[in-house]
């Protein structure tokens, strides 16, 4: 089963070394801190809990392109801070922030990061103080705030949606210099879009030169590291959409030959998907499709980290996100695959903080099978 192989994120990433790429000096951060821990005395806050991807992201560095998932910064008016993140997260974690609790939960359980944050409250023995929390902004959910009261009778839950905010209203010359620096792309982006503009041209065309304008000036997309060095797998994952339906697709590239190991990845998750896909047809479980694609994962390489799940349910959706939450094809599931259910099958094989390669296809169960809806070519791209 994959979930016995599954070995903790964290480890793997302690196995080899993370370089830093902090936006700010530590020292800065330590003063972010410092304001928000002073401004926390006066409403009389004994811990603040974070759950607004930009209040995190402030106090910490972290950043994400998946600002829908789960994260929570805890944070106690003295003491050490606690940061808890999607698994596939940590390494953006340990990249982005100095903070050296952190905790990690699976992207497709993240239900399970309120249990989770309960124990550690249990730890940090809150019952009867006073928690702040940011009721009034994205990031924390009717089901964590539930859990967190009907756990916590005697805890006193205060909004401090505004605490953190109040403090980034004046921002440092760190900031400004990074301010003036996105300007210049978006005046690079506006002039593009306005060269592009003739009689007939469409709103698409107009958002691609635009897009295109502030990505090559230097704004941030997917990736903050620009430079692709040889030997380098470069992992792209895309979703074009119609009608707001997204067909996912992920690939590996290499620049240059790939080393063994990295082939060797790729050729295990390239097998694991072929099962996969042989094995998807209408009336069989997901349990039963997930064991079967397992089989493939069986000589994996150790230091690998397995994802559980072979494919989640994808369709009709808005940014940042494209899973619709329904349907896994995961082990001990017993729902039954149905014509017309759609999913984006993907086995990503994970080297922690070394090398990583990935594919997938976007699929929908047939009678007799799968209907592979994304055809390419399948294979490590070396280039």
């Amino acid at each position: 089963m994959i979930s016995s192989r599954a070995m903790n994120i964290l480890a793997g990433y302690g196995a080899h070394p993370v370089p830093k790429e902090m936006a700010f000096s530590d020292a800065e951060y330590r003063e972010r801190l410092a304001r928000v821990r002073r401004a926390m005395v006066e409403p009389g806050l004994d811990l603040l809990l974070l759950h607004h991807l930009p209040s995190v992201c402030y106090l910490t560095g972290y950043q994400t392109p998946v600002s829908d998932w789960y994260n929570c910064l805890i944070l106690p008016l003295e003491g050490e801070l606690t940061l808890q993140v999607c698994d596939f997260e940590v390494g953006l974690a340990l990249v982005h922030t100095n903070v050296t609790r952190i905790l990690s939960v699976r992207w497709n359980r993240m239900d399970d990061a309120a249990d989770q944050l309960v124990e550690l409250l249990r730890d940090a023995r809150v019952e009867g103080g006073r928690i702040g929390i940011e009721s009034r902004r994205p990031g924390l959910n009717a089901h964590t705030y539930q859990l967190l009261r009907d756990r916590f009778p005697r805890a006193d839950f205060r909004d401090a949606s505004d605490l953190v905010p109040r403090v980034r209203t004046v921002k440092s010359p760190g900031e400004l210099e990074c301010l003036r620096q996105a300007a210049r792309f978006s005046v690079a982006g506006m002039e593009a879009a306005v060269r592009a503009m003739h009689p007939g041209v469409t709103e698409n065309a107009i958002a691609a030169a635009a897009a295109e304008a502030m990505i090559q000036a230097g704004s941030e997309f997917f990736c903050t590291d620009p430079w692709v060095r040889a030997g380098d797998p470069v992992i792209i994952e895309l979703g074009a959409v119609y009608q707001r339906y997204t067909a996912p697709l992920y690939g590996t590239a290499v620049m240059g030959p790939p080393s063994d190991r990295l082939r060797r990845l790729a050729d295990t998750a390239l097998a694991t998907l072929a099962l996969l896909y042989e094995n998807v047809r209408a009336g069989r479980t997901a349990d039963e499709v997930a064991r079967a694609a397992a089989k493939g994962l069986r000589d994996v390489d150790p230091e690998v980290y397995l994802s559980e799940y072979h494919a989640y349910p994808v369709g009709l959706g808005f940014p940042p996100e494209w899973s619709e939450h329904s349907v896994w094809i995961v082990e001990g599931s017993e729902e039954v695959l149905r014509p017309g259910m759609t999913f984006h099958g993907v086995r990503s094989l994970r080297v922690p903080g070394l090398m990583a390669a990935g594919f997938s296809e976007t699929i929908a169960v047939t009678e007799t099978g799968c209907e592979i809806l994304t055809p390419h070519r399948r294979e490590l791209a070396v280039v």
